[in-house]
């Protein structure tokens, strides 16, 4: 599907007045200056989908905001999506909701692993990962990606290496934040096999599941094989694809009869199983229903935004390395080839007044990179390229 993104004004930056997010005023407001233009924050700089605003006006105009019950239309609309944009089968009784993917990995945590248990984590990816195994009190086991002909991987032989008995789970980000790859049906069938056979459950975060670039694919996890279903859970949102984090609702697909007895289990403690976000289930609903149009014309757009700073940072700093990606919103950039450290990194950025995320509190592998954000006006992006390349020239002339 192609669509004509300047229908959906990505190219206009979105009026700030009387918005208060983390991505913009917070990190203004911490360096004490409105100026600073940020690139880092995981959410994109673009009003919602049409259908999603529509459906969550009339949500508000009706005035009733009691707890919401999930009419059949809303399973309709996931298995409806991810059939025709993924070809994965989702049986409607395996769908459970929640309130975000990071409070979701708590209950399978909890009820499927004991303290001090291993829980493998694919480096460098997002700092939740680690700090939620570690918060519940088990033990996170670092297995860093590696890069191979310039592309990022899996290291199953470093995997084989490094798990013990005590190795009960691992948290498979796909497609992976920060690098932006989509893993493979034949990568993922590599790590299903492995996992199998060492009684290893996968409990995979497939939040940026529709953020996938044009002649790329994402495989859902659970589509591999019943055996990779059974074996594993799914958690997913439409927060990202679709730019919903502030509404707080995502989606568990639980196959195995008694991961669900688990799951519901831990729910009952915390009563989450009762009510939600009326605004995140209508918005969820629309977006999977009716939002594929605007999200091709949002990758249509991430794309162009990516070959300008591809181009742009391959001509006046080649020493970064900018590593091609199959989906997500980010750029993922190798810096150590400027001859700079972490530290220097953030006082160069600091004096640009760019904010970015820095890749060294990603974990093992993420020292010396760098995550971009490009969900944002190109005028915006143009903007930070200008003033990227010149603290980094400046610097560099320095030297």
């Amino acid at each position: 599907m192609v669509a004509d993104y300047s229908e959906f004004g990505f190219e206009v930056p979105l009026d700030r007045t009387g918005l208060s997010t983390k991505k913009w005023e917070i990190e203004q407001i911490n360096k004490n200056d409105p100026s600073v233009l940020c690139f880092s924050t995981a959410e994109m700089d673009f009003r919602a989908a049409p259908a999603i605003q529509n459906a969550i006006n009339r949500v508000a105009q009706s005035g009733h905001f009691g707890y919401p019950h999930k009419r059949d239309s809303y399973f309709e609309a996931i298995v409806s999506h991810f059939d025709r944009n993924h070809g994965w089968t989702i049986d409607p009784t395996s769908i459970y909701s929640h309130v975000a993917i990071y409070p979701s990995m708590q209950p399978f945590i909890e009820e499927l692993t004991a303290p001090g248990d291993e829980i493998v984590f694919q480096s460098p990816v997002h700092h939740c990962f680690e700090e939620v195994i570690r918060a519940n009190g088990r033990t996170p086991l670092a297995n860093p990606l590696v890069v191979r002909d310039g592309q990022y991987v899996m290291d199953l032989d470093g995997l084989a290496d490094i798990v013990t008995e005590r190795t009960k789970m691992l948290i498979l980000c796909n497609p992976h934040n920060p690098v932006g790859r989509a893993w493979t049906r034949d990568e993922l069938e590599a790590l299903n096999t492995f996992c199998l056979g060492r009684g290893i459950f996968v409990l995979t975060d497939e939040v940026y599941f529709g953020l996938v670039r044009a002649g790329r694919k994402y495989t859902p996890f659970a589509s591999l094989s019943e055996e990779a279903a059974m074996n594993s859970a799914t958690l997913i949102s439409a927060s990202k694809s679709y730019n919903l984090t502030g509404t707080k609702h995502s989606l568990v697909i639980i196959d195995n009869p008694e991961h669900r007895k688990a799951f519901e289990a831990s729910q009952k403690k915390t009563n989450l199983y009762f009510g939600g976000c009326m605004f995140g289930q209508a918005a969820t609903e629309a977006a999977l229903r009716g939002g594929d149009s605007w999200r091709c014309a949002l990758m249509e757009y991430i794309d162009g935004n990516f070959v300008l700073l591809r181009d742009t940072l391959n001509e006046a700093l080649p020493g970064i390395t900018v590593y091609d990606s199959d989906a997500t919103y980010f750029a993922w950039l190798d810096m150590r080839g400027l001859g700079v450290s972490d530290e220097q990194i953030i006082r160069i950025l600091d004096e640009a007044r760019i904010a970015v995320t820095y890749g060294k509190p990603l974990g093992p592998g993420g020292a010396g990179h760098i995550r971009f954000n490009l969900a944002t006006a190109r005028i915006t992006l143009q903007a930070g390229l200008d003033r990227f390349v010149t603290a980094f020239e400046k610097h560099l002339n320095n030297d």
